[in-house]
């Protein structure tokens, strides 16, 4: 069944399932429905980035170029890259992976428990923390991404990061045409924001605070003393939205273009070597909510503290597709809670003129 936990899971920087619940404020729309989802959107256009395409003639854009925070939104990029690099025969799917090599990029907490649900789901025996009881235990290679897209699980992200290779990346999602992503370390976020000494001050310029945080990863990742000294640490770390928004907002970036252009890539069959692959797996997370009449709907999401993101496309037989890149801020908790109607929302407005037009009005903004 799907949850939210395989919707928009795996903030980096903390996760919804670390925050305290936020109370609802009745000023606000109703997003358990998906009109309230309209409406939510009509009263915060400025803090909304959209572009959408449903393969049928009809495009709108909001703000598409505005930078904003992409969560697990960006896991598109390593996903890619994988299936480029198994296209090249340079990854073999099969591949027997130490499963203690994956866990050593999960610094305990701040995924959602998606780390642990992964394991779970492979028959890895592991403690309440995520953390295999077996380190020397065996998985394929295939199941790391397909543990990264459908669990969101971050370590899977840094484990096919430090495969690959930045560079292997940056090639990837620049055959979608997005041209250099943020793929920072996504574990050395949240020990940064667990270990604030090994951080550099809010406000540094990115190419210090990626840095930063890939040195902690590295160091977490090799030395069991100071990966014993962040689980004592962990307990004290921000827990709620406000105290952790300060960090989060310096957490990577990128447009509504950006994401749209490598998912639009993949969804029309243009990406080469590979998007085969990546379309496989990217169909797993919504492989229930396909709309009548299509073949299948690709998604990844994300989701930190006020901030809801979405990547998805609808395919149909005949070769159409629709695309959608949706990037959200000041989102509070309790409409994080809600994002499900928004998605299938999202998915109603690429197979359906009229909820496409729905969403049009309530973004203000002409058809494009």
């Amino acid at each position: 069944m799907l949850t939210r936990r395989h919707l928009l899971a795996g903030a980096a920087a903390g996760s919804a399932a670390l925050l305290l619940p936020g109370s609802a404020n009745a000023a606000e729309p109703d997003t358990t429905t998906e009109q309230g989802w309209l409406d939510w959107l009509a009263a915060h256009r400025r803090d909304v980035s959209v572009l959408i395409d449903d393969g049928a003639g009809r495009r709108a854009a909001l703000n598409a170029d505005v930078r904003r925070l992409l969560a697990s939104s960006i896991k598109v990029v390593h996903l890619s890259a994988y299936a480029v690099a198994v296209a090249k025969g340079r990854l073999d799917p099969r591949e027997q992976i130490r499963v203690g090599d994956w866990d050593a990029h999960h610094p305990f907490v701040a995924d959602g428990r998606a780390h642990f649900q992964a394991l779970n789901w492979l028959g890895v025996p592991c403690d309440d923390y995520g953390i295999a009881k077996d380190p020397e235990q065996r998985v394929p290679l295939a199941r790391i991404p397909e543990a990264m897209i459908f669990f969101s699980d971050n370590a899977a992200t840094d484990y096919l990061r430090t495969r690959l290779g930045d560079p292997a990346l940056q090639i990837a999602a620049a055959r979608g045409g997005w041209t250099r992503p943020d793929t920072r370390s996504l574990g050395g976020e949240v020990l940064m924001l667990m270990m604030p000494e090994y951080a550099p001050p809010p406000g540094s310029p990115v190419v210090v605070r990626r840095a930063m945080g890939d040195a902690v990863a590295r160091r977490f990742v090799r030395d069991p003393a100071f990966r014993a000294e962040a689980f004592k640490r962990w307990p004290s770390m921000p827990q709620t939205t406000e105290e952790q928004w300060p960090w989060v907002k310096g957490h990577g970036k990128g447009s509504a273009s950006d994401l749209f252009s490598l998912h639009r890539s993949l969804a029309l069959g243009r990406y080469h070597p590979g998007g085969t692959l990546a379309r496989e797996i990217l169909a797993l997370p919504l492989s229930d909510r396909v709309p009548t009449g299509a073949s299948e709907v690709l998604f990844k999401g994300g989701s930190m503290p006020r901030t809801v993101t979405v990547g998805l496309s609808v395919r149909w037989p005949g070769g159409r597709a629709g695309t959608a890149a949706v990037l959200l801020t000041d989102v509070s908790d309790q409409d994080q809670a809600n994002a499900l109607p928004l998605v299938d929302f999202l998915i109603s407005a690429l197979a359906v003129p009229e909820r496409f037009e729905a969403l049009r009005r309530a973004l203000g903004c002409p058809t494009v």
